[in-house]
């Protein structure tokens, strides 16, 4: 039986969510189906590494896009960590979306990055300019 655990997000802007998963390494399908244990699950998003099972993203009807995946199968692994190891990732995936957005904003407003840090912390610092 396929038990797709789901996570919700904040993630809004789909090209801006294709983009990120992209630059993490994921290669990303619009539209599809994601494939669990033992059965396939619609996804409006489907971003998928090499050797491991798909995550797949489903927009709400507020705009707002769920993150789904079943690792239900994999062996040694429950409820628990699976929703454990689906938070982490979100998280990884909501810094990243996070800083595109604010890059694309500022692209917008004139500015260029200038530097990008990543603090020991997990944050990380943007410094961007514009010139008059």
């Amino acid at each position: 039986m396929s038990h797709f655990s789901r996570i919700r997000t904040t993630f809004r802007h789909r090209e801006a969510l294709v983009q990120c998963m992209q630059e993490l390494g994921y290669s990303v399908e619009t539209d599809t189906t994601i494939k669990g244990h033992h059965g396939l699950h619609n996804v409006d998003i489907a971003a998928r590494k090499k050797g491991g099972y798909a995550l797949g993203f489903v927009k709400n009807a507020d705009g707002v896009y769920d993150l789904v995946a079943d690792w239900w199968g994999v062996s040694g692994t429950n409820e628990q960590k699976t929703a454990e190891e689906l938070k982490r990732q979100a998280g990884a995936i909501q810094q990243e979306y996070a800083k595109k957005l604010v890059l694309e904003q500022a692209k917008k407003e004139g500015f260029e990055l200038v530097s990008e840090k990543n603090e020991q912390d997990g944050t990380v610092q943007l410094v961007v300019r514009r010139w008059r």
